[in-house]
């Protein structure tokens, strides 16, 4: 939850700013009010007390005139003689120049504190001012005569002071008109003033109030307002903290622990004392974490950054737990850095559950063992254990299981797989502790790669010898016989062996070179280990670069028929002719099938190669005949190879080309290999259904297979082609010499026609001659040449 902007730390402040200048200037402002109103009434008292000073001193001045007037008639009756009466008359001049003194001075000060200069005070003042000096000059001669005791100087002095006194009374009184009348003007300009003052006051105290006081109430009240919604927020933030599942840590910048939240204490099973001024890291990270794991803790603490991340934590009660955390810098109104915020979140579930998910994606689920990713991951980790320790050594067998698709396409596939779950119990058992890689974090060393391949990972292992003791043993216990459904089943296994040191460079190649070497002891005859060298990979290598290019000379039309004469013996009349496939490769010149057929059988070309030979042999042999009569070749030998005798459109594909060249059946002789003829019941079938058809059967390289003379009569064939292998020897080695006398005697009395073939000397076809031999084949009746130079040899001969 997030605060409104009217309750952020920076409104608030500024809320207070104004509420603050508001008072301090409602506060100056009637400071200055009421320092005014003091000082203006105290200087309305002074001139007040100075009106009435003044009146009186006025009212003083007109009693000195009378006294003086009383005073200048007794003495003008000769009552004042005595000096007692002089000093009278003179202290009654004197007070009176003094009071006329304290009236001038009195006058000055009132000017100066009302600021006005009245004409009328100053006019009588000064007309008071010349009847007084006058009056006073009386005064002072009477006093003068009455002291010198002359009767008639007092009587005359008397008279002339009696004549100044009216006047001079007359200027007192109206000195004291003027000074009640400027007094009463006085008052009246100050009610006035006051009156002013009083409403300025109040003008000022309305504005303080509409200008201040209004405002700074509604700011006031907002401001509550908004402390009591701040209060409720941070009082809802604070149960939301407190109730939330997730952990909430607070430190301080050196990420020392200081406060928690219940969440905290139920996931981690730490009380806030326990956890109290003691570092984050110390007192909850795991010592089973990765270091990059809690490099963006250390990180975000150096920068004073936030920061995201999954950490191992400790807890209390229970293991190590998963958690993640998003860390926050604290920062106060100031946006000064104070700590750091911890919101945690336990996804231990989570991680637990992505661990299964893991295992689950690295284990073969028919086996338990591991599958090949986990295999693949293994041997990353030894190879880059390789790297870093120099002299360390590991061996990778790759395992392929003999004759296993028979067995599962005869047992059914549920027995396959129970098959394949009791050779991983075997392989497991079969490896000691000592033998292989020390199983990490449960994992095995044995994979299932799929199928029926497994490999194994072999730990310490850097000589050859090594590898082989643990191989002997699985060849061993792996060739035991198996029980399935109360049945006894035999399988053996082919393994590929790698020593691998510092200079493994990938799991891939590993296992490349692992498998070579096991498809090198299924070649050498099954049931045995072949160690990997680097000619083995070289021989791969030639055989996908004659796979792509072969791939590429089926679409380009680069391969062609010759043909090669099969002649009767005795005589040399050609009767026959054999077709055989060449490759003319664009920068190898022409092919030999040895080179190519091998690898056409294994990547499935090799049906295609058979079908492209028996289109286009028997397309030229029509023509021959067509063209060239009785001089054209009597029977066409095609070879058949192992896919073409499974395939069950072949029979088919026969009839289909016989027709469409208009051919006799008959004309056609099918060679195929003893082995391939004594192969199982659907091999048979298909060679009985070639033999309805009524083309003739060929068995080729007789000798070499595993067929027996005694067997002979068993397989549906026409013609027994004795192998160039017992020819090449037979006039030097008698056993080879007895075999095939042997074989043609058979034949013969099994209405079979013989061929012997690569008959390359004179001697040979002698040989061949006295052993009753039907048929001769080989270079010393001409080698294999393409139709054309074949026509025209025929050409030739019928010339001759």
């Amino acid at each position: 939850m997030e605060l409104s902007t009217s309750t952020t730390p920076q409104s608030v402040d500024r809320a207070h700013r104004r509420i603050r200048h508001a008072l301090l200037f409602t506060f100056v402002t009637l400071v200055a009010l009421a320092g005014f109103q003091a000082w203006y009434n105290g200087r309305l008292e002074r001139v007040r007390a100075l009106d009435a000073d003044l009146v009186g001193l006025a009212s003083t001045q007109r009693i000195f005139c009378q006294q003086v007037g009383r005073l200048a008639a007794l003495a003008e009756g000769g009552e004042l003689r005595s000096n007692a009466d002089a000093e009278l008359i003179s202290e009654a001049i004197e007070r009176s120049r003094s009071d006329a003194l304290l009236v001038e001075t009195l006058l000055a000060a009132q000017r100066g504190l009302s600021g006005r200069d009245e004409a009328p005070v100053a006019a009588a003042l000064s007309r008071w001012q010349d009847a007084r000096e006058r009056l006073w000059y009386r005064a002072d001669t009477m006093s003068l005569h009455v002291g010198s005791h002359d009767a008639f100087a007092v009587t005359h002095s008397a008279s002339a002071l009696q004549a100044e006194v009216e006047p001079a009374l007359a200027a007192a009184d109206l000195l004291y008109q003027r000074l009640q009348e400027a007094s009463q003007s006085r008052a009246t300009h100050q009610a006035r003033m006051l009156q002013w003052g009083v409403g300025l006051t109040l003008l000022v105290l309305a504005a303080v109030v509409m200008l201040v006081a209004v405002p700074t109430a509604r700011a006031l009240r907002m401001q509550v307002q908004r402390l009591s919604t701040q209060t409720r927020e941070l009082q809802r933030l604070a149960q939301i903290v407190a109730r939330t599942d997730n952990g909430v840590v607070v430190t301080g910048l050196d990420g020392r622990i200081e406060w928690v939240n219940d969440g905290f204490v139920r996931l981690t099973g730490w009380s806030a004392d326990d956890v109290r001024g003691r570092p984050v890291d110390v007192a909850l990270h795991s010592e089973h974490n990765d270091p990059a794991d809690v490099a963006p803790y250390h990180e975000a603490l150096r920068t004073g950054r936030a920061a995201r991340f999954e950490v191992l934590t400790r807890r209390k009660h229970a293991s190590d737990g998963w958690f993640e955390v998003d860390l926050q810098p604290m920062l106060d109104e100031e946006g000064r850095h104070r700590g750091y915020v911890f919101l945690a979140t336990d996804v231990t579930g989570r991680h637990e559950l992505s661990e299964r998910l893991r295992l689950a994606a690295s284990t073969d689920a028919l086996t338990g063992l591991p599958n090949r990713a986990a295999a693949i991951q293994r041997l990353h980790r030894a190879i880059g254990h390789a790297r870093r320790h120099p002299g360390y050594g590991f061996a990778v067998l790759f395992m392929d299981f003999d004759r296993f698709k028979q067995i599962n396409d005869t047992l059914g596939h549920h027995e396959g797989d129970e098959l394949l779950k009791q050779m991983a119990q075997r392989i497991e058992l079969a490896l000691r502790p000592g033998d292989a890689v020390a199983h990490v974090s449960g994992e095995h060393t044995a994979a299932r790669l799929g199928g029926d391949e497994f490999v194994v990972v072999l730990d310490g292992v850097s000589r050859v010898e090594d590898a082989r003791a643990i191989t002997d043993r699985l060849l061993r216990d792996l060739a035991e016989p198996y029980v399935i459904d109360g049945r006894s089943v035999q399988s053996t296994v082919s393994i590929g062996v790698v020593v691998a040191r510092d200079d493994a460079r990938s799991p891939d190649e590993l296992l490349r070179d692992a498998d070579t070497a096991m498809y090198e002891a299924k070649r050498a005859g099954r049931d045995c280990c072949m160690v990997f060298d680097p000619a083995m990979h070289e021989r791969v290598v030639r055989q996908l670069e004659i796979e792509n290019d072969l791939r590429r000379a089926l679409r380009a039309g680069e391969l062609f028929v010759v043909y090669q004469p099969i002649v009767a013996l005795p005589g040399g009349r050609a009767t026959g002719v054999e077709a055989l496939v060449r490759w003319r490769h664009p920068s190898r010149g022409v092919v030999t099938p040895g080179e190519f057929i091998a690898v056409a059988e294994e990547v499935g070309l090799i049906d295609q190669i058979g079908e492209f030979v028996l289109r286009e042999s028997c397309a030229r042999f029509a023509d021959w005949r067509a063209r060239l009569g009785p001089r054209a070749p009597g029977q066409l030998n095609v070879n058949l190879s192992r896919a073409q005798l499974r395939s069950p459109g072949l029979v088919e594909q026969v009839r289909a080309t016989l027709a469409e060249h208009e051919l006799a059946p008959r004309l056609l002789q099918l060679e195929v290999t003893e082995t391939l003829a004594a192969q199982d019941e659907a091999v048979q079938a298909t060679l009985r259904a070639l033999k309805q058809l009524g083309v003739r059967l060929a068995l080729d390289d007789f000798g070499t297979g595993y067929s027996s003379l005694a067997c002979l009569h068993l397989l549906p064939v026409d013609t027994v082609k004795i192998d160039r292998s017992f020819i090449a020897h037979a006039e030097s080695v008698e056993y080879h010499r007895v075999l095939i006398e042997a074989t043609i005697r058979v034949a013969q009395s099994l209405d079979m026609v013989t061929v012997a073939e690569g008959i390359e000397t004179a001697g040979q076809a002698a040989l061949m001659t006295r052993l009753r031999c039907d048929h001769g084949q080989g270079w010393l009746y001409g080698r294999p040449v393409e139709a054309a130079e074949l026509e025209r040899r025929i050409t030739e001969a019928a010339a001759a």
